[in-house]
């Protein structure tokens, strides 16, 4: 698992969205809440950055890889845009940052960046602290909210799964 190194904090609305994407798994939710010595997320509430995201690894490692890359669909299919964003692939990705940033703050917290190549494949590299399998979750459901399917391949080299400081994917449209 990754050694989390940000500084700052993360938005409990935030935290708590991922864990209702997790809402057919209440015993789990219940479980990594215990663990994490808390017996609730307050949306209001800002939280350590890393005791926040090492709540996601913690769920990536109970419930796996496939359950994680569904919670981060769920959680786009969820998440509210402002308007415009959600007309194109382009602008839709190209948000994920900004997105990112109104869910964490500080220093070192890590970024999004988005480039595409053409109409049908960019290049996406994550540095902001979460488990992977989410990314490639948030990847693809921002693609199935406009009704694209998309294929989502991580690029050779380093990994945040496996202790890296990024995650590069290809998205192909």
């Amino acid at each position: 698992m990754r050694t989390h190194q940000g500084e700052g904090r993360y938005s409990g609305a935030a935290l708590n969205s991922f864990l209702l994407g997790l809402g057919h798994s209440e015993a789990l939710v219940k479980k990594v809440l215990t663990d994490a010595g808390v017996d609730s997320i307050d949306p209001e509430r800002w939280y350590e950055i890393n005791w926040a995201i090492g709540i996601y690894f913690s769920i990536a490692e109970k419930i796996g890889r496939g359950a994680i890359i569904e919670v981060g669909k769920k959680m786009i299919e969820a998440a509210a845009w402002p308007p415009g964003v959600d007309k194109d692939i382009k602008s839709l990705l190209g948000s994920l940052d900004t997105a990112y940033r109104m869910a964490a703050e500080g220093p070192n917290i890590g970024e999004i960046r988005c480039e595409f190549h053409d109409d049908e494949s960019a290049t996406l590299v994550w540095t902001s602290m979460g488990p992977c399998a989410l990314n490639i979750g948030i990847m693809q459901g921002c693609c199935s909210k406009l009704g694209i399917q998309a294929v989502v391949e991580h690029a050779p080299g380093e990994c945040m799964d496996d202790g890296g400081s990024s995650c590069t994917y290809f998205l192909s449209l």
